[in-house]
């Protein structure tokens, strides 16, 4: 079962808090000093991948012709060495990895993105800045 913790308190006293419902009742059935093991995954920001897919729209609306925000993001995702190689008939065919939220935590996702943010302004010449700086 997964759930949800919250960290709440100062960082020389800090406290993990049930981050929603489901977390509260996990929380709830616990004895007084019983322990339990969590795995940490920090899941990704919303934030930040609005930024990105922002940026892939920005850059396919000013490519002749026209590209859609996937097109740009399959393209910078192998530019970026994120993806894995099939060989079909004699030839090598790059197929983009996965950078879905359940796929891919925070911690992934901020090494990733420093070079898929390259990868856009070395091939197209606008990158996450441009388009925070356009905002």
């Amino acid at each position: 079962m997964n759930i949800w913790l919250t960290r709440i308190g100062s960082i020389e006293q800090p406290c993990l808090v049930p981050g929603d419902e489901d977390a509260l009742q996990v929380v709830r059935r616990l004895g007084a000093g019983e322990l339990i093991l969590a795995t940490v995954v920090r899941p990704r920001s919303v934030k930040w991948r609005r930024l990105y897919y922002g940026m892939c729209r920005e850059i396919g609306k000013n490519q002749d012709p026209r590209r859609d925000e996937h097109s740009i993001d399959n393209e910078l995702r192998i530019l970026a060495g994120h993806f894995d190689v099939m060989h079909i008939v004699g030839h090598e065919v790059r197929v983009p990895k996965r950078i879905a939220f359940h796929k891919m935590s925070a911690d992934e996702w901020a090494e990733l993105f420093p070079s898929l943010d390259l990868a856009a302004r070395e091939r197209f010449g606008f990158g996450a800045d441009d388009l925070r700086s356009a905002a």
